[in-house]
C-alpha cells in the first residue's frame, strides 16, 4: 500500500499469487463479503485485470452488474458492455466526495473500479467511512438533514450533461414517465428540463443495519464546484440556472459552515492509496464515499456498477 503521509489506513488488500483470478478467490474464501461490511472497501491487486473485457468477466464475482443507470450528473462514456469510464472531468480538478446515485430512487449496491493506466502523478480514488463520516458531523447538523432531508436540484438548460445524455434517450414524454415513475418533479420549459428531488441524507445499510452518511450533498452543491473561478461564476447565477445544486428538502439554502463541516469530516476520514496497473478495487457504495484528486498524465481508470437497491418511501 502507499506509505505516503496522507495515507492513515486502507481498503483489505487482497494479494494475487495463490490464485489464479479475483473469482478463484472468492470461490476459496466463501465469508469475503463479511470482509466488505467491516472495512467498506476491498483492493485486490496482482491478479491482472488488465483489459475492459476481462474486468467485464471479474464484475461477475464481485456483484450483480448492469449496463445502464439513468440521471447522470458527470459526464462518462460506455467501454464494453457492462463498463463506463470513471467521471470524464478535467484532469487538473478534483471530484468531491459522494455516493454514486445516492440521489435517486434507486441506487447500486457495489461499485467496482479498474486501474488499466495508473496517472503520472496524483490520480487517487480518495475513500472515506461514511459510518466514521456520521459520527463527525455534529449532532444538530445530523439531525436537521435527516428532519428535511436533501432536495437535489438540476437545471437542464445548456450548462452541464444534456438531459438526453443524463437520460439516455431524446423523447421527453418519456423523460416525463421516468420522472413520474421515480418521485422526480419535473417541468419543461421548451426544450429545457428542471428537476427536484429530495433524498435522506443518512440511510440505514440494508445488511449490516448501521447508520451511514450517505448523499451527495457537497459533490453536487455550487460550494462544491471546482476550480473556484467556475464555482464563483456560478454562484452569480440565478438557481434556476445552475447545472446542479443541493438544498434542505425545504427548500432552504444549506450554510456555508454546515457544508464545510461535511468538507472537513470527509478530510479527517479520507484514506488513499497508489493505483497500480490491474488493481480492482470494490467498494459497498453505503458504506464508503469516494471523490478523485486531480493528476497529471494519462489516467485510465474504468467502473462496474451492482443491482439497484430501491429506497424505501
Amino acid at each position: 500500500m502507499d506509505s505516503s503521509p496522507e495515507t492513515t489506513c486502507a481498503p483489505a488488500l487482497v494479494q494475487g499469487g495463490e490464485y489464479a483470478s479475483i473469482a478463484e478467490w472468492i470461490s476459496a474464501n466463501p465469508e469475503w463479503v463479511d470482509l466488505l461490511y467491516i472495512n467498506g472497501s476491498i483492493l485486490f491487486r496482482g491478479f491482472d485485470v488488465l483489459d475492459p473485457a476481462a474486468f467485464d468477466t471479474t464484475l461477475d464475482s464481485l456483484l450483480e452488474p448492469v449496463a445502464e443507470f439513468s440521471e447522470e450528473t458527470s459526464p462518462r462514456s460506455s467501454i464494453g458492455a457492462r463498463a463506463f469510464t470513471s467521471t470524464d472531468y478535467p484532469r487538473r480538478y478534483p471530484i468531491q466526495f459522494h455516493h454514486e446515485f445516492s440521489y435517486r430512487k434507486n441506487y447500486p449496491d457495489r461499485v467496482a473500479f479498474c486501474c488499466l493506466t495508473p496517472a503520472a502523478s496524483g490520480g487517487a480514488t480518495p475513500l472515506a467511512d461514511s459510518r466514521k463520516v456520521l459520527r463527525r458531523l455534529r449532532t444538530g447538523v445530523v439531525e436537521r438533514f435527516e428532519k428535511l432531508g436533501i432536495a437535489y436540484v438540476r437545471n437542464f438548460s445548456g450548462l452541464g450533461v444534456s438531459w438526453e445524455k443524463s437520460f439516455g434517450t431524446t423523447d421527453k414524454a418519456r423523460i416525463s414517465e421516468y420522472c413520474r415513475a421515480h418521485d422526480i418533479e419535473h417541468s419543461w420549459t421548451g426544450d429545457d428540463l428542471r428537476t427536484r428531488q429530495t433524498a435522506p441524507a443518512v440511510i440505514t445499510h440494508p445488511v449490516t443495519a448501521e447508520r451511514a452518511w450517505f448523499n451527495s450533498v457537497l459533490n453536487l452543491n455550487v460550494a462544491g464546484t471546482e476550480p473556484e473561478s467556475v464555482r464563483e461564476a456560478m454562484r452569480s447565477l440565478p438557481a434556476g440556472s445552475l447545472p446542479t445544486n443541493t438544498t434542505y428538502g425545504s427548500g432552504d439554502p444549506i450554510e456555508p459552515d454546515v457544508l464545510e463541516q461535511v468538507r472537513q469530516a470527509y478530510a479527517q476520514e479520507a484514506i488513499r492509496f497508489r493505483w497500480h496497473k490491474g488493481d480492482v478495487l470494490l467498494i459497498d457504495n453505503v458504506l464508503t464515499a469516494h471523490a478523485r484528486d486531480p493528476f497529471e498524465g494519462n489516467r485510465s481508470i474504468i467502473v462496474g456498477m451492482g443491482s439497484a437497491i430501491t429506497r424505501p418511501g
